[in-house]
């Protein structure tokens, strides 16, 4: 079993948790939870698991919610441009776009 760089760790922990606040904010905590739930029954995705199984998330949101699930892109991907403005550390978010390609 090989250990992930502490870097993708973290910009998987930052992606999670930035899915997590876009959910949460646009459906609420119930809402989010039957996702979360929708998810795992449905697909095998655990709440911990979205940054590393990005295209299936993408396909089971947009299968979950149909053209809604564009509403919630918007906010993840508003948030992932602020977090690299407020970060301007050399992060690169670019692979973690992916999420953004629900269209």
């Amino acid at each position: 079993m090989t250990a992930k760089p502490p870097l993708q760790n973290k910009q998987s922990e930052k992606l999670n948790k930035v899915v997590d606040n876009a959910l949460n904010q646009i459906l609420g905590q119930e809402a989010t939870q039957i996702i979360y739930d929708y998810l795992e029954n449905n697909h095998s995705i655990q709440r911990h698991e979205i940054a590393l199984k990005l295209d299936s998330f993408n396909h089971a949101l947009k299968e979950f919610l149909g053209t809604g699930a564009i509403v919630i892109e918007k906010v993840i991907q508003q948030s992932l441009e602020l977090d690299e403005l407020d970060e301007n550390r050399g992060v690169d978010f670019s692979e973690q776009h992916k999420i953004l390609k629900l269209a």
